[in-house]
Parts: structure tokens; sequence; C-alpha cells
């Protein structure tokens, strides 16, 4: 019965975006409420097939559990696995979520809600099958097709005009992940286990060729310097929030494959690197941080905040220990929560501002219900403790001080850094000095909207109680 939830799981947004692109819009608007209303039932009984599949699990194991296998009589027998445990399953109803409140945010905004609901139900259900690839060509395919709708999604909301280093940097990473998978099977020709990788047998020059191409597979993914360049110039182009949600999505399945291919018995010549790469993460987050001065617009200054803890959990995970993972999911999850509802707000402040156009600085003052919903939520991204973003990064910040002092004091500068700037941000848009004339003209957000911050805030709160709370 498990197997066969897991198997609805990742399935179901697949039929939700086939009955999409069967949905009328009306009359012509782009307002699409059947498309919307589709999704948001899509996805509100995925979610609750989730949490039954919780309630089975075995929640204090960290083993892969409700494995199932298929498989096909080729020239060669094909065995694929699918197959969760909590980090998995945790992501998975994180994304969820955050796509949940993404659909909501397009209430506000009409230009091609249809496709862009439809693509984003395709690339969940790219994502839900990654987070349940047990073996390494299905880890491989859900890696690649995630980027077609996505792909789809952008070139929509920005006018075909699409980043040419999103493709390029993209299809690089793809491709070397597709060399390392070609250059194992041919050491073992039966489908591998992931998990098994490890007890494949290289030879010393064929071992650090393998690795390396994993390794800069998912680094492609990861906004580390100099690999930050395509999703900072998808940013300038997205807009709408439910694109910028899926868009600043991507870089999990990095993290997530790191996760599960690393730590490894790797070449020595490759795991002497990841210090190297510890340097460069440190960096970026330092440069994220005094870029995030530099801006005045809502959403750059959230691009900045969201990649520094994306750079945080990488040295996390880059860290010689596998003691975190449960740490890093717990945060995450939260993580997914605020910067997705914080990007509902943060588009909704710049299309209400675009009616009078000029500096943000003030608008709160006269949207009490965004103001009430951006407050909290900045409260919960600089660190209160509220939430289970709180303990878990602070445990997640001493592991990292703990294997390398400078970087982690770097660490900590840079999450100070970025708290400042959102506060900043914060004062600048509820300045009563700054209030803007045009009252009037401007709206606040809908109930819809303001309903589902308070939910998040309310699923916050519990997290910081118990991070797994809904499990019974």
């Amino acid at each position: 019965m498990a197997e066969n939830l897991l198997l609805m799981i990742i399935f179901l947004p697949l039929f939700g975006s086939l009955f999409v692109a069967l949905s009328r819009d009306n009359n012509g608007t782009g307002i699409s409420v059947n498309a919307a209303a589709v999704a948001v039932w899509t996805l509100l009984f995925n979610i609750a097939l989730i949490l039954v599949l919780f309630s089975q699990m075995n929640t204090e194991s960290d083993n892969i559990q409700y494995v199932t296998t298929f498989k096909w009589l080729l020239p060669q027998t094909l065995s694929i696995s699918f197959g969760v445990d909590v980090f998995a399953l945790i992501m998975i109803l994180g994304i969820n979520l955050a796509l949940l409140i993404g659909i909501l945010s397009l209430r506000s905004h009409f230009k091609n809600q249809k496709f862009q609901i439809g693509f984003s139900l395709l690339f969940l259900c790219a994502y839900t099958g990654l987070f349940s690839a047990l073996d390494l060509m299905s880890f491989y395919v859900f890696f690649v097709i995630m980027i077609p709708p996505l792909f789809m999604q952008i070139g929509m909301d920005a006018d075909n005009r699409i980043p040419g280093r999103f493709l390029l940097y993209n299809f690089l990473g793809t491709f070397l992940l597709l060399f390392a998978v070609v250059m194992l099977y041919c050491s073992e020709p039966n489908n591998i286990l992931i998990a098994n990788i490890s007890d494949i047998k290289l030879d010393g020059q064929s071992g650090i060729w393998v690795w390396s191409c994993i390794f800069m597979g998912f680094m492609f993914r990861i906004p580390v310097w100099p690999f930050h360049y395509w999703i900072s110039s998808v940013n300038t182009v997205i807009r709408n929030p439910l694109t910028f949600i899926c868009a600043n999505m991507l870089p999990i399945s990095g993290l997530f494959g790191f996760l599960r291919f690393w730590p490894a018995a790797i070449p020595e010549q490759i795991s002497s690197l990841t210090p190297v790469f510890a340097i460069f993460c440190a960096a970026t987050m330092l440069y994220l941080a005094f870029r995030g001065y530099s801006l005045n617009n809502a959403r750059d200054k959230l691009f900045s905040y969201i990649f520094i803890y994306y750079l945080l959990y990488l040295l996390g995970i880059l860290a010689p220990t596998d003691i975190l993972q449960r740490n890093i999911a717990y945060s995450l999850f939260a993580f997914l929560l605020v910067f997705s509802g914080l990007s509902m707000v943060a588009f909704h402040l710049e299309k209400e501002n675009n009616k009078s156009p000029g500096s943000l600085n003030g608008i709160l003052c006269i949207l009490p219900k965004a103001s009430f919903a951006y407050s909290l939520l900045i409260s919960v991204a600089i660190g209160f403790p509220v939430s289970a973003l709180f303990w878990n990064n602070f445990i997640i910040v001493s592991q990292v001080l703990y294997t390398n002092v400078y970087i982690g004091v770097t660490a900590v500068l840079t999450l100070l850094l970025a708290a400042a700037f959102l506060l900043q941000h914060l004062y600048s848009l509820k300045d009563n000095e700054c209030m803007l004339p045009t009252k009037d003209t401007l709206r606040d957000v809908d109930n819809v909207q303001f309903g589902m911050c308070l939910a998040v805030m309310s699923i916050l709160f519990l997290s910081f109680i118990k991070p797994l709370w809904f499990v019974y």
C-alpha cells in the first residue's frame, strides 16, 4: 500500500498538468480559474497523501523506506527503484507547499496563468521523482527532465528572452553527469543503486574522472562562484512569483545530489579539493551579503538572501560528517516556506508599485495585511526563534565552525549581514515619512493570500516546537 502511495505522489502532478492543459481560460483574459482550481486540489490531495505516508513511516530511522522496484525485460534486465527516507519526504512536502503558495500568488498576476501552472506541475513531478529515485538511471532522467518545464515557464514569463547562461550552465551540468553515468555503466553493466556506487571498483584515473564529473554536475546547479551567473541572469527576467519560486528551488536538486552521492569512498585527489570549494562558498556568501545592501528591489534582496542560505546548507553537506542530514532537512523545509511566502508578498508589492513608478519606500504603511505578513516572515528569515530554521541553522553553523573556524566565522558574519539588509529594507517599506500619496490606487493582498501567509506562520511555529509535529 505504501509503495503505491509513493507512486501516486510522484505522478499525480503529471495527471494534474494534463487536466490543466484541458481547462479553459476565462474569456481570453489570461485569468485561469479552472486551471488554478485543478492545481490547488491536486496539490492539496498530494499533500494529504504525503502526510498519510509520513504517518506510516518510522521517523526515527534515516534508512530508505517503502521501496518499490520495476523490471523491464530488455536485451538486458533493467531494474528501476523508488523509495524515500525522512529527508526526501520532508523535501517533497516542502516543495508541494511552496508550489501551492506560488499558485495562489498568481491570483494578481494574469499573464499566461494556465501554462505557468501546467508547467509548474510537470516541474513538481520531475522533482518528486528525483527525490524518490534510488537507482542511477532514474535519478539522472529526473535530474534532466526538470529543466524543460522550468525553461518553458521562464520563456513565457520573460517574453521569450531566455537567458543563454541558464541553458549553457544546466546543459553542461547534465552533460558532465551523463559522462559519469556512462563510465559507471561501463564498469557495472547492470542498473546501479546510488547507495552502491562507492562499491564499484574504479582504477585511479577513472575514479578521478567519474567523481570530478559528478561533483561538477551538481555544482552547476548551485550558485557558487563562478557558477552563479546563470541563476542571477534568470532572476532579472522573471515577472511572476510562481516562476521565481520554481527557479529558485532548482539548486536544491544539486544539494540533494551531494547528499545522496557525498561523502563516499571517493579518490583522495577529489576529496582534497572539498576545502577549496568551501572557501569559494564562503566568499560567494560574503559577496551576496554586500550585494544585498547595494540593491533596492525587494526581489533582488530576497534573491541574495535565498542563495546565502543555500550556500550555508552546502557547507553543512560538504562537512566530513553525515549527522547533519536531519538538521538540513528541517531547516530547508522551513526555509522553503519562508522564501515562498516572502516571494508572494514581494511580487505583490512590486506589482502595486508599478501603478505609481518610484521607490517602494513607505508602501507597507498603506497595505496593512501585506505589512503584517511580510513583517512576520522577515522575523523568521532573520533567525528569530519561532521556527525550525532557528535551531537547525544554529546546529549547522556550529558544525561548520567545528570543521573550519575561518569559514564558520565568515558564514556567521554573512548571516548577520543578511539579517541586517532584510531589516533595513523592511524599515524602508514601513517608513511613515516615505508614505506614498496614491493610497486609493493600491490594493492589499487578498484574503486567500493573507490566509496562506498565516497558515505558513502556523506551520513554522509548530515546526519550532516539534519539526515532525504532523506525524501522529
